[in-house]
């Protein structure tokens, strides 16, 4: 029979532990994803997450996502449909069309009230003397 060494060594390498609860409780959490060290950080909170974790999270709050990109696409039509050069002209006509045509414009030089039929004619910028 072998002799048992004097000191006995222990092999403490790995140990699991159940009862720690997770790193990152953020409710919302928002992922930053470093590709080098292929690592998953909350942006929030700066816990690391395990990438799968992080894809579960994601897949389920995918209404959450869908409802930005709406709100992305809306904006961008918005966007897309704005034209400046128009909002004086839209304001007029809601003041024209609200008020039962009882409002008529303004001469900005003269001061005299005319009535939006006599706008016939039209010059372009370029022509028009600068005011001094």
């Amino acid at each position: 029979m072998e002799k048992l060494p004097d000191k006995i060594k222990r092999i403490d390498v790995m140990r699991i532990e159940y009862g720690k609860r997770k790193l990152c409780e953020c409710r919302n959490p928002h992922y930053e994803i470093d590709y080098r060290n292929r690592l998953v950080t909350c942006e929030d909170c700066g816990a690391v997450i395990e990438p799968f974790e992080a894809l579960y999270e994601i897949a389920k709050h995918y209404k959450r996502l869908e409802d930005q990109v709406q709100s992305l696409l809306e904006q961008r039509k918005e966007i897309a449909n704005y034209k400046p050069h128009l909002v004086v002209i839209k304001n007029l006509e809601k003041m024209y069309r609200d008020n039962n045509y009882s409002m008529v414009p303004v001469c900005p030089k003269c001061g005299e009230a005319f009535d939006l039929k006599e706008l016939v004619s039209w010059r372009n910028r370029k022509f028009l003397k600068p005011e001094n």
